[in-house]
């Protein structure tokens, strides 16, 4: 038996028709077209003032081939998840940040420096769309975030009035999407400069296998977890 689960997100029992985009609302997906977008825009504003490490994994090449604002809408079109990262993959992180909004600020928070504004913008814009994909599909929220169960937990568990405060504690981890993924961002690159149907495919489907393979490995990791605990 093939039990190979590329996304991770298996279709529905029957017949119909799937794919990941089946996933995504017209709304939401629009809200995550314009996301990119900005997250694109913020990184060449940034790029130009030579402040692109704010984004931790970007690399500027990717950035300097996005020379056209409409390719660069057509890209974003057509991929349906996020180009950046907020560590939804770390559920102890967002347990800990929502943890700490309940208390008095630590001082380890107000020694550090005030982030960008337009980093912070960004990361609100952002957590409003995942709080909501949290309260209402589950399956979305990993799609386009690559939330782990327990981030997306923490997040339901949040009030809306939470967002802003927890934007501001979590704007410092802005970084770029599958980072480490050397192959995602050159194949990035190429799209940037020529967003033609074959390349975008290939970039859609990479970044879809990367994310697999990372729920995969958390999964086998958190089966180990449990195994190891005393009976």
């Amino acid at each position: 038996m093939n039990r190979q689960q590329p996304l991770a997100l298996p279709p529905p029992a029957g017949g119909a028709e799937w794919s990941e985009q089946s996933l995504l609302d017209p709304a939401t997906r629009r809200a995550l077209v314009s996301l990119n977008h900005s997250f694109l825009d913020l990184a060449a504003a940034l790029a130009d003032e030579d402040r692109l490490k704010l984004i931790a994994g970007l690399p500027l090449r990717a950035i300097d081939a996005l020379i056209d604002a409409d390719a660069q809408r057509r890209l974003c079109e057509r991929l349906p998840y996020a180009l950046f990262d907020l560590r939804f993959g770390d559920a102890a992180y967002w347990e800990g940040q929502a943890a700490a909004l309940g208390g008095v600020r630590d001082s380890q928070n107000q020694a550090a420096p005030a982030a960008d504004e337009r980093v912070v913008a960004l990361v609100r814009s952002a957590l409003m769309l995942a709080w909501h994909l949290a309260q209402v599909n589950t399956l979305a929220i990993r799609l386009v975030f690559g939330a782990v169960p327990g981030s997306a937990a923490v997040l339901r568990s949040l009030s809306v009035g939470a967002v802003d405060a927890l934007a501001r504690r979590v704007a410092p981890v802005l970084a770029a999407r599958f980072g480490a993924r050397t192959r995602f961002w050159v194949q990035f690159e190429g799209c940037a400069a020529d967003p033609c149907e074959e390349s975008v495919n290939v970039l859609q489907l990479l970044g879809l296998q990367i994310q697999g393979a990372e729920s995969a490995r958390q999964q086998a990791l958190q089966r180990r977890f449990r195994r190891a605990l005393p009976a």
